[in-house]
């Protein structure tokens, strides 16, 4: 699975050539072009990279000065991307897992995937919802 995330991170063109550590690049802040790959494959809008990063867009536009981004919110685009390629992997297709986490669900209250996953706890209810679907199993 960790190449999976890896890859939609941008794989190397954001983390360049050799061995990709995930845990490290987390704790020393993944690559701004990281981030920026995730934005663009999901298509989110400010107020959805505010609402699922928990920053501001003055923070966002420092990244813009900066190549890195801090472990807290590295942590968040993994969660985002580790999501993005179980759904990729559940659903067999990344144009599916995207359109999939854009649609409300009955299961989350009515809210999106990607709504959900803002928080640990929704994320972990994401992550049971695509394992059900994967193996068959509707609650």
């Amino acid at each position: 699975m960790e190449a999976e995330i890896i890859k939609t991170l941008g794989g190397r063109r954001a983390f360049g050539a050799g061995r990709i550590d995930l845990l490290a690049e987390i704790e020393r802040g993944l690559p701004v072009r990281a981030y920026a790959a995730l934005a663009k494959v999901l298509g989110l809008t400010p107020a959805e990279e505010d609402r699922l990063l928990h920053v501001s867009l003055r923070t966002r536009v420092r990244w813009k000065q900066r190549s890195r981004l801090d472990p807290a919110t590295s942590d968040r685009v993994v969660r985002i991307a580790r999501i993005l390629a179980l759904a990729t992997d559940v659903l067999e297709s990344q144009t599916h897992a995207v359109a999939w986490l854009r649609e409300s669900s009955d299961v989350l209250d009515g809210r999106a995937p990607l709504q959900a996953i803002s928080s640990d706890f929704g994320a972990e209810k994401v992550t049971n919802l695509l394992h059900q679907m994967e193996y068959g199993v509707y609650s």
